[in-house]
């Protein structure tokens, strides 16, 4: 019986595992019909993972490239800002130091304002001028009867238009080519940049000019007081801007007749009665008077220096100023370079680098020691050069350069 139980097993044994099995694809079909798988994790889900991880990291690393782009930007901001704010507090404390000096700003803030002023006013000439609008044709109406005429009034005068101002201080060259001023007896190519460069570019300008005005044009421009009535600027102004002819140059006066002198032998004659070069008399016997003799041109120059200098140091020695006048040469040929222009902040600066660092030999402190003398001479309009190197010298304890 056994024999025949395990026969039956081995024959029919494998067909129930079978069956199980073909039951599993049966219900697995039915289960997973038309659904798609979209692969494996382990392969395809894994890569697509990592694509996905490396496209992040990039973004990631772009941003913060972005970041410290913008960091840069940021601080490289801050340090403008921080010099700008720096050179803001320097230029308060340089305008605060120079308060009060020669300033040419102050005039030409000054007459840009009276510009302002003149132009509202012509303006509102201009305004009053404009011709009222003609109004709309009426329509004909129905003839009625002819009343009796009426006296006609008499006519009131029209107001006249307030005069069109004229206006002293212009941008530029606004109406046309500019006017040759050069043509005005007094005003030479500087005269006429410093004029341009105030905005005076007409004939017409200079002739409004009152005497206000002319103060004012003798304090901007470098010119001696007075210049400007005595070669009658606005006289010749007035008639050029008229179409007069420019005023000529005096030619040279012609060799006149000589009077007759006096006869000979008088004692108003050069000669005596015998002929001979009648001698002037000179001093008596036993005087000590004696003739000054007569200085020549250099000399003169060097009294005017020499005499500047003591204004400000009555001890002053006079081989030391000479020493002076040597070293500045042909600097004080021309009145430019005789002069120091302190309200110029690039004729402080030359004249700390060239003299106070190159001639006295300074290393720090040069630019406030000009400015030191520039306060000091502040009262001097044209200061001279001669005079603030011996001051700035003094100071310095610098003398001994040139022998004192």
């Amino acid at each position: 019986m056994l024999n025949n139980l395990f026969s039956y097993t081995a024959c029919f044994g494998w067909l129930i595992p079978f069956l199980f099995g073909l039951l599993g694809l049966l219900l697995g079909w039915l289960l997973f019909r038309g659904k798609k798988q979209v692969g494996d994790l382990s392969v395809e889900g894994e890569g697509a993972l990592r694509a996905e991880a490396d496209s992040l990291r990039a973004r990631v690393q772009e941003l913060e490239g972005r970041v410290s782009t913008r960091d840069t930007e940021v601080s490289g901001l801050k340090a403008k800002l921080a010099t700008a704010a720096a050179a803001a507090a320097a230029g308060g404390a340089a305008v605060a130091a120079t308060k009060g000096g020669d300033d040419d700003e102050t005039y030409a803030l000054e007459w840009r304002n009276r510009y302002l002023a003149a132009r509202v006013k012509y303006l509102e000439g201009r305004v009053a001028e404009a011709p009222k609008k003609k109004a709309a044709p009426k329509k004909k109406a129905a003839p009625k009867k002819k009343a009796a005429p009426k006296p006609k009034a008499k006519a009131k005068p029209k107001a006249k238009a307030a005069p069109k101002p004229k206006v002293l201080y212009t941008d530029g060259p606004t109406d046309g080519k500019p006017d040759d001023l050069k043509l005005i007896k007094g005003i030479g190519p500087k005269f006429e940049k410093d004029l341009n460069g105030k905005g005076v570019y007409y004939f017409r300008q200079i002739a409004a000019w009152k005497a206000k005005d002319v103060t004012m044009v003798e304090g901007v421009i470098d010119s001696f007081p007075g210049r400007i009535g005595r070669d009658e600027w606005i006289k010749q102004a007035k008639g050029l801007s008229k179409g007069a002819a420019p005023r000529k140059m005096k030619a040279a006066p012609t060799k006149a007749k000589k009077k007759p002198g006096p006869k000979a032998g008088t004692k108003r004659g050069n000669l005596t009665a015998a002929g001979t070069v009648r001698k002037k008399p000179g001093p008596k016997a036993g005087s000590t008077r004696t003739a000054k003799p007569k200085m020549t041109e250099a000399e003169a120059k060097f009294e005017k220096y020499f005499a500047n200098v003591k204004k400000y140091d009555s001890r002053a020695k006079r081989d030391v100023v000479q020493n002076i006048v040597k070293y500045c040469g042909i600097a004080l040929r021309s009145r430019d370079g005789s002069l120091v222009a302190c309200s110029q902040e690039h004729e402080v600066e030359t004249v700390a680098k060239g003299f106070a660092t190159k001639k006295l030999g300074l290393k720090t402190g040069q630019v406030e020691l000009v400015k030191d003398i520039c306060t000091q001479m502040k009262p001097d309009r044209f200061k001279s050069r001669v005079t603030f190197y011996y001051l700035a010298a003094k100071k310095a304890g610098k003398l001994d350069i040139f022998g004192g």
